[in-house]
């Protein structure tokens, strides 16, 4: 039985959501100023945190090359951006969430970005289309 008064329960209680807010404010700043960019050969792409598109960046020399290689670089790009921050969320998250939540989260992460030496057409799963946002 606990042995403190009604007072002293509800100051403790009052306490711990106060610390709980504080933690839940701290959580939304860090998530709103998360992004992820990846670069190649005078292109970048850069998303949020929940996967979206923030900017992109085509220079001169991106120009120069072919639509198909233009549009086949931009998607990879974006997918590995998304990818990597998706990555930074859970490192954020993880303090917060019990491991169940965690494990499902994990679930919805797009997969590990491909070492920067492998060419993405030489997989055969890989399609042209980026993965979807983690967040639902």
């Amino acid at each position: 039985m606990d042995d403190r008064s009604p007072e002293e329960f509800l100051t403790d209680l009052q306490e711990r959501a106060d610390e709980m807010t504080r933690q839940s404010q701290q959580l939304q700043d860090q998530l709103g100023s998360m992004a992820e960019t990846a670069s190649d050969g005078g292109i970048s792409v850069t998303v949020g945190a929940n996967g979206a598109l923030q900017d992109l960046q085509i220079d001169q020399r991106a120009m120069q090359r072919g639509p198909t290689e233009l549009r086949t670089t931009i998607l990879r790009l974006a997918g590995e951006a998304q990818a990597n921050v998706a990555h930074q969320v859970v490192q954020a998250v993880e303090p917060f969430t019990g491991s169940t939540g965690m494990e499902f989260l994990r679930t919805q992460l797009p997969a590990e970005p491909q070492a920067p030496d492998q060419d993405p057409a030489d997989d055969p799963g890989t399609d042209d289309e980026p993965p979807q946002s983690f967040l639902r």
